[in-house]
């Protein structure tokens, strides 16, 4: 399976991703370009929200978090039922 494959699956099941907890659970070292990649190339929307979590050394970062929306993942799944049926 592909970083991209993972990353798709991923949020398709409901699961919300900033950078760091993609890099550690998804092994997805930049995950913005990952989420541009997937609306382009499959035309979906991918729901984003700045965030601020603990850095380096405890310090405060502000990073995004993506996550797909229960209508868009119902919008993809009738989609992928009409190019399969």
């Amino acid at each position: 399976m592909t970083k991209n494959e993972r990353v798709f699956q991923a949020l398709m099941s409901g699961r919300s991703f900033n950078r760091f907890e993609a890099e550690r659970q998804l092994f997805d070292h930049c995950l913005h370009s990952t989420v541009a990649t997937l609306e382009m190339k499959h035309r979906i929307t991918i729901s984003r929200e700045y965030e601020t979590v603990s850095g380096y050394m405890g310090r405060p970062t502000r990073c995004c978090r993506y996550w797909i929306s229960e209508e868009e993942i119902k919008r993809i799944e009738e989609i992928k039922c009409e190019l399969n049926g």
